[in-house]
C-alpha cells in the first residue's frame, strides 16, 4: 500500500510540475500580440508585393523583463534583416511605437551585428559603415485582429497590419582587444568589432507594410 501510494504522490508531483510549466510558457504581458506570423511584405502603399505569403514568417514575443506593451519583432534574417525590441502604446488592436525619434529608438541586432570586414588589427580603431541599412525601425500603425483574416489554405485566422519605418545611416564600430578565453591561441592577441554609434540619415529612410496571419499550423496554410 505504501508503495501505491508513493507512486501515486509522484504522478501527482509531476502532474503538477507540468501544469505549471504549461502556465509560466504563457505566463507573458504581451501575449495578445505574440506569435508567428505568416506575413507578405508590400511597399508602403501596399501597390507592391516584394514577398509573397509562404515564404517568410514573422515572430513577435515579450522581452526577458516581460512588461507590458515591450516586445521583440524577428524576421529571422528573411526579409529587412530585423530583430529588434519596441516600446508600444495602444493594444493589440491598435498600437504604434511611443516614438520616431532615431535616438530613443532601439538598435536592429541583424543589422548592427553585421560587422565590417577586415579584421582590425590593434584595439582603438575605428571605421565608419557610411551606408548600413536598417539600423533602427519604428512602427507608425499596427493591428493583430482576432479571426480576421483567412489563410492561403482557406482557414480562418488572426490578423497582422504592421506599417514599419526602417532607419538606415552611417554606423561607427571601434575594435576591442579579445580576452584570452576567446582567442583560438591565448598566447596570440586577437581583435574584434564592436558597435559603437549610429547616425540618421534620413534620405534613407523606408516604409513598408507587412501583412499576415497568425501560423494556423495547417500544412496548407504555408
Amino acid at each position: 500500500m505504501k508503495k501505491i501510494f508513493y507512486f501515486l504522490s509522484i504522478f501527482a508531483a509531476l502532474i503538477l510540475s507540468s501544469c505549471m510549466e504549461d502556465i509560466d510558457s504563457w505566463n507573458s504581458e504581451t501575449l495578445d500580440y505574440a506569435g508567428r506570423y505568416v506575413f507578405k511584405l508590400m511597399s508602403e502603399n501596399m501597390q507592391e508585393t516584394y514577398i509573397e505569403y509562404g515564404s517568410s514568417e514573422i515572430q513577435i514575443y515579450n522581452t526577458a523583463q516581460n512588461v507590458a506593451n515591450e516586445i521583440w519583432l524577428d524576421d529571422g534574417g528573411a526579409a529587412f534583416p530585423m530583430k529588434s525590441k519596441f516600446l508600444l502604446t495602444g493594444d493589440a488592436s491598435s498600437f504604434k511605437s511611443t516614438t520616431e525619434d532615431f535616438a530613443q529608438l532601439f538598435n536592429n541586432i541583424l543589422s548592427i551585428d553585421d560587422l565590417p570586414t577586415p579584421s582590425p588589427t590593434a584595439a582603438g580603431q575605428t571605421v565608419e559603415e557610411e551606408e548600413k541599412s536598417y539600423i533602427r525601425a519604428t512602427i507608425l500603425d499596427g493591428k493583430i485582429l482576432p479571426k480576421q483574416a483567412t489563410s492561403i489554405g482557406g482557414n480562418k485566422s488572426d490578423s497582422l497590419y504592421l506599417k514599419i519605418k526602417l532607419y538606415s545611416g552611417t554606423a561607427i564600430y571601434e575594435s576591442y582587444e579579445k580576452p584570452v578565453s576567446l582567442r583560438k591561441d591565448p598566447a596570440v592577441a586577437e581583435f574584434a568589432w564592436k558597435f559603437k554609434s549610429a547616425t540618421h540619415d534620413s534620405s534613407k529612410d523606408a516604409t513598408y507594410v507587412i501583412g499576415g496571419y497568425r501560423y494556423t499550423g495547417m500544412p496548407e496554410d504555408r
